[in-house]
């Protein structure tokens, strides 16, 4: 059975608007990210999600409720779709990484494929998400699943199942943006990336 998969970005916290990395630091949203959250869950609901899957950070969490309060449905939630681990980064924007880790921070930024310290890297946090996601997809009944979770790893995770080479292919989704694939049960087709609901 095709499978329709809505990947969905978190609406706005103070670390988003403060350039801080957020990681896996339980930052809630703000006044602006719960009416994103509630605005897109509109638009969202009309695609006819049958199972919502968050990460359990309250920021998705928070968002994900918006959508499953209109439907009427229990979410789910899987602490192995939380954002990637920032480690020391977490809480800091990048000028003040770049006092004390300059050249793990440039090499970082450029794509390299390197976790700040104490944290992961894009690939293990993006294998880790892209591993729940198939997980979830395989094993629901749902035709249609929603997966509320956080820009970086929902990026990663889409170029790995994409089969995508490099990193940085896709944009990262911005608050509560949401791209949307088709699963086949043996390949998965993008069909939209960067959507905001409005």
């Amino acid at each position: 059975m095709t499978k329709t998969v809505l990947f969905w970005r978190h609406g706005q916290t103070d670390f988003n608007v403060a350039g801080r990395f957020q990681g896996q630091s339980d930052v809630p949203l703000n006044d602006t990210g719960r009416a994103q959250a509630e605005q897109a869950a509109r638009r969202l609901a009309e695609l006819g999600p049958e199972l919502i899957v968050s990460s359990d950070l309250s920021r998705a969490a928070a968002t994900a409720d918006s959508l499953a309060t209109l439907l009427g449905l229990e979410p789910v939630r899987d602490r192995r779709l939380r954002e990637t681990a920032f480690g020391e980064w977490e809480g800091s924007t990048r000028a003040e990484v770049a006092e004390t880790w300059p050249n793990e921070l440039a090499e970082w930024a450029s794509g390299a494929d390197i976790a700040p310290p104490g944290g992961e890297s894009r690939t293990e946090s993006g294998g880790r998400v892209a591993g729940a996601i198939t997980d979830i997809v395989q094993s629901a009944e749902a035709s249609t699943i929603a997966i509320v979770a956080h820009g970086a790893v929902l990026r990663a995770a889409a170029e790995i199942l994409m089969e995508m080479t490099g990193t940085g292919r896709l944009g990262v989704l911005g608050n509560c943006g949401h791209g949307e694939f088709e699963f086949t049960g043996d390949n998965w087709i993008l069909r939209s990336w960067g959507a905001i609901s409005r």
